[in-house]
């Protein structure tokens, strides 16, 4: 688009569709996944479960970090994981404050679930979007980039 065919209707389609989205993917952070047990966990556990699994992260800190949550949310999410038997917390030997995170085995399960659950999304989106050629696919990113950045001016300007 031209920056003369960019006009305030065209923005706020844009931004009423994204808002909408927005809201969308709020409510599925808030939905339970059946771990094939009988037992359900939120997104937030899931994503805690992944990084551990993944190796990705395995402290309170680093989690904290990569999933740009407070250390307090993450130590919750954790307290319930151990309590439900899904996460071992274990000292560092070398450096006593720090807790080490791994998956128990049925954290690893949990972990199995999930992965089978994002690929089966992701084959899903894939084929839901098959229509969508790899330019447009491009200029979409591009576009989430600049809406990104827009976002990030206000939120500095707090």
């Amino acid at each position: 688009m031209k920056p003369d065919e960019i006009n305030h209707e065209t923005i706020f389609k844009l931004m009423v569709q994204f808002l909408k989205i927005t809201k969308k993917f709020n409510e599925l952070e808030k939905k339970s996944i059946d771990v094939g047990i009988g037992e359900k966990l939120y997104p937030s556990e899931f994503h805690v479960i992944v990084a551990v699994g993944s190796g990705y992260e395995n402290t309170v800190t680093g989690l904290s970090k990569r999933l740009e949550i407070t250390k307090g949310a993450v130590s919750q999410v954790v307290n319930k994981l151990n309590e439900k038997g899904f996460l071992n917390k274990e000292r560092n030997k070398d450096y006593g404050k720090e807790i080490i995170l791994s998956l128990t085995e049925k954290g690893q399960n949990a972990f199995k679930v999930q992965d089978d659950f994002h690929k089966k999304m992701e084959d899903e989106f894939i084929s839901h979007l098959e229509t969508v050629t790899p330019e447009q696919m491009n200029s979409f990113i591009q576009i989430l980039d600049k809406i990104e950045d827009y976002v990030d001016i206000f939120l500095r300007k707090e």
